[in-house]
């Protein structure tokens, strides 16, 4: 590996009694060498190291240690007790990385206190990129009610990758009451999944609305990936044939 047990024991030596910089450097640095003797003292620096950037950088080393540990529990307990939301965004990061689904599973009852939409974002971002059918529900109801649009943004990009089914008139009814552009031309995706007459309807009135530029870019390619899907040539032979 380029990297001689020395120079963990280095690293482990700055991770505990050097200044702030250095000890974030370390944390990283462990996580590279991919050494299990680093664990421990990532371990400790995740639960009490001073520093919100120093904990974060130990989370983000922690997953690349995981295999076959007992890692990914120790996260998931370590995500509830930090108080920094910088390092509970770091922990949501890891645990996603971690990747399976029991792993992703301890991040669900997160989402139901917590106040910082970036923590919020990420855990909605490792629940798409799992992909099971387990996280569907709280995705889709992340992107009917969350209060921000970058989570209801990630939520439409991660229910497009997640493996549940959704009901298209949820879906139609989600994109009439949302109100951000950005947000609705994310849902245009998803009604996309479901080519039907009653989806190219819905999808040709919402082409005439001006008000939303991103959404018509997106109702246009929409109605072009329904009209391959369907068979046609294209969306204007679609759209000839209704």
């Amino acid at each position: 590996m380029g990297t001689t047990k020395k120079n963990v024991s280095d690293f482990i030596e700055e991770l505990a009694n050097w200044d702030v910089a250095t000890r974030e450097e370390a944390a990283k640095n462990l996580g590279d060498v991919g050494d299990d003797t680093a664990i421990d003292p990532l371990l400790t620096a995740l639960k009490g190291d001073e520093s919100e950037d120093v904990r974060a950088a130990a989370a983000s080393s922690l997953a690349k240690l995981a295999d076959g540990s007992e890692i990914p529990k120790e996260l998931g307990k370590a995500i509830f007790k930090e108080n920094s939301p910088i390092v509970r965004r770091a922990i949501a990061h890891a645990l996603g990385d971690i990747g399976n689904t029991m792993t992703v599973k301890l991040m669900l009852p997160l989402l139901e206190n917590e106040e910082s939409h970036w923590v919020r974002e990420v855990v909605i971002e490792a629940f798409g990129k799992n992909g099971s059918e387990d996280f569907g529900e709280i995705i889709f109801e992340h992107l009917k009610t969350d209060p921000s649009e970058e989570v209801r943004v990630q939520a439409a990009i991660s229910l497009l990758k997640c493996k549940s089914s959704f009901d298209l008139d949820s879906i139609l009814c989600c994109f009439q009451e949302e109100e951000s552009d950005e947000v609705k031309s994310h849902i245009t995706e998803l009604i996309a999944k479901k080519p039907d007459e009653k989806s190219v309807e819905f999808l040709t009135n919402a082409l005439e609305n001006d008000e939303f530029k991103l959404t018509q870019a997106a109702v246009a390619e929409a109605l072009h990936k329904i009209a391959i899907k369907l068979g046609y040539k294209d969306e204007n032979e679609m759209l000839d044939s209704l």
